[in-house]
Parts: C-alpha cells; structure tokens; sequence
C-alpha cells in the first residue's frame, strides 16, 4: 500500500537532491538488486544448448536453454577460482571454464574436474554454479539477483494479459539486430530523469514537432497501478507526417507503453508491429545505460514493411531519441543548478496529454520503497 501523499508531495517533484547525489544512488542499486531486472527473451534461446551472456547491476550472468527444457540463470563465474565461465553467446552441451577445464551441466551441476587417484578435491554433489531466480513477463526474461522479489504476477497482477490483450501478434514476434527503436543509448543524466520523461508528454508539442504531428497527443490516457502504468497513445492517423510514413491498413496506429517498477519501460510504438522492452541502469548519479531489446514480425506484412521500419528506425535514432537525449541531460544540468531545489507537477484529470500524474505516481511508489533502504 502506497503512503499517502502529503499536500507538498502533490505539488512538487522530487527534491534535485534524489538526481545528484551518490548517497541516493547506493540506496537505489541495493533496491534494484531485491527488485526484477530484463535480461532478454526467450526467443532468444529457442534450443537446448543455447547461451545468452549478458550483464545486470554489474554482475556477469549466463542464461541457459537446458537440455530440459527450461531456462536457468546463473552468475558467469566458476565457483573453482572465479574465471569467467562462459565468454560469449552460443550453443553447448556443456559449460566448460577454460581457466581449469571444470564442466558443468546445463542445470549448473559440476560434470567433471580434472583429478587423478591421489588427488584430494571437493566431491562433485557438493559444488555448482550459483543459480539466479528468473520469471517471465509476455516472453521477456527477468532475473532477481538477490532472490527477494515477489514473482513478477504478484509484483504486478494483470500486467502480462493486459500487454498481450492490447498486442496481440506478440507472442509471434522475433527479436531484431541493429538500432531498431534506437532506444539503446548513453544519456549523461540520471535514471530518473529519463523515467520522469517517459511517463508525461507535456513536453511532446514543444519538444518533439515530428512526434507532434504523427500523434494525437489530447488523446492520450494514462491507467495507474500499484508497480506499474499503462498508456494509450493514438495516432494522427496521417499516413504522411513529419516523422515516418505510416500504412493505415497494416502499420500500428495507436502506440501501448508501459512503465514497471522500478526500471522497465516496455511498450509498442507506432508504425511496423513491434514490440520493445528497455532497462534503465544507472551507472553515475548523472550518467545511465538505456539497454533495449526489440521484437519485429517474423514476415512482412506487406510488401513495403521493410522500408518504413528503416524510415521509422532513422527517426527515432537521429530525431526523437536525440531530442528526448538533450532534454533529459539539460534537466540533469539543472538539478544541479543553486537556482533549483524541485520541481512542480502539472495534473489534469482530463487531459492526459499534458498531465504529469504518472510521474507522480512514479515518484510516491520510488519514495516509499526507496526510504526501507536509505535507513538500511
């Protein structure tokens, strides 16, 4: 149950404090390391054998298909001397550290280790790589580092079904190389910051004129819940605007987003059917790591698909991500500014399209679960 808001809390943001400084952000990575993280996809991952390397919260993990079946996290490290288990993604039957030539299964059990007669070693049984818990959300893969977190139905109930009601070719999806959304990037300002962007749209007709024209920002709803928010985003439904063409019999023209506590953004934009989902990772108060991983059909849905993806992938890399870039950074400029301590919020129960209430429902759910360990 979220703490209800005080009068203040409902009129101004977070204090700068919460964007610059390095007390705050220890706090954050102890909260993100209890809380679930994207790791990848299965699609990923379609067969047994398949490895997937990837880093969350500065850990090295490996996500494994196993012969079984099922997928499995585990640190990438072997518990003999620490080398690094797994270099790079690919396909085994079993994970050999080629420090000392350990090999594990696929289910992490340790297989083998060199040894002679007299040699004196730990009995297999007792040794195996450190598994991780991981869940599932619409394909997507998370993992918790510290094992704490509810599972992702109960940490955000309703979430999966109301994503695949409102994308509904998801699950045929296939992820996609190259820039995509061109949503994977270094902004030189804090998470938050970033997150505070996401979530209002006040700034889309000032900020974002080709983004502007290709929506129909009064039309925008936003829905809250508990851990995350849900927002419809109608189109202009102009096939010619000034951001990318748009095919009003095939492409998407009303875009989904979404928001999960406390560092995914997910969500699909207009234009060719895709799908993103994004992690926030913040590496300096004033610096984070967007990473995404895109989805795109696995066939064209007609014969000109592939040219207006290029022409909307364009545009987001060298238009709408370089403007919301310059924003985000000029705002972490300003936090920490002498002139400014924090901010306000501008509500509308009606128009959604200028009203910044998910914000602020970002920030109530931020400083209630952020307090537990700014006290620890």
């Amino acid at each position: 149950m979220n703490t209800p808001l005080s009068p203040e809390a409902t009129q101004r943001t977070l204090p700068a404090r919460y964007y610059t400084d390095e007390a705050v952000l220890e706090a954050e990575r102890r909260l993100l390391l209890d809380s679930w993280q994207l790791a990848g996809h299965a699609a990923q991952l379609p067969a047994p054998g398949d490895l997937l390397t990837t880093e969350v919260g500065g850990q090295d993990i490996v996500l494994v298909h196993g012969h079984d079946g099922a997928i499995r996290a585990f640190f990438n490290v072997c518990p003999h001397r620490g080398h690094r288990l797994v270099a790079e993604d690919g396909n085994r039957r079993v994970l050999t550290c080629p420090y000392h030539a350990w090999s594990f299964g696929l289910d992490g059990t340790l297989r083998g280790m060199r040894r002679t007669r007299t040699t004196e070693a730990p009995a297999r049984a007792a040794i195996g790589l450190a598994e991780i818990r991981l869940d599932r959300l619409a394909g997507f893969l998370f993992v918790n580092l510290s094992g704490q977190a509810p599972a992702l139905a109960e940490h955000a109930p309703g979430l999966e079904a109301q994503i695949r009601a409102h994308v509904p070719g998801l699950a045929a999806m296939v992820p996609e190389d190259g820039p995509a959304l061109g949503h994977s990037y270094r902004c030189e300002a804090n998470w938050k910051v970033l997150l505070d962007n996401y979530l209002e749209c006040h700034h889309c007709g000032p900020a974002h004129r080709s983004f502007d024209d290709l929506m129909r920002i009064s039309g925008s709803r936003f829905a809250l819940f508990p851990n995350h928010t849900f927002q419809v985003a109608p189109t202009a439904m102009k096939a010619d605007n000034a951001a990318f063409p748009l095919d009003l019999e095939h492409d998407v023209t009303v875009g989904h987003f979404w928001w999960l506590f406390p560092n995914t953004v997910l969500g699909q934009f207009p234009g060719v059917p895709g799908f993103y989902a994004s992690r926030l990772d913040p590496v300096t108060p004033d610096r984070t790591e967007r990473r995404t991983l895109s989805l795109i059909v696995a066939e064209p849905t007609d014969a000109g698909m592939m040219e207006r993806h290029r022409a909307r992938s364009d545009w987001s890399v060298n238009v709408v991500s370089r403007e919301d870039r310059s924003l985000c950074e000029s705002v972490q400029r300003g936090m920490r500014s002498m002139g400014f301590e924090r901010g306000w919020y501008v509500t509308d129960p009606e128009a959604h399209g200028l009203s910044e209430h998910a914000m602020r429902h970002f920030h109530s759910r931020y400083l209630d679960a952020i307090a537990r360990y700014a006290e620890a």
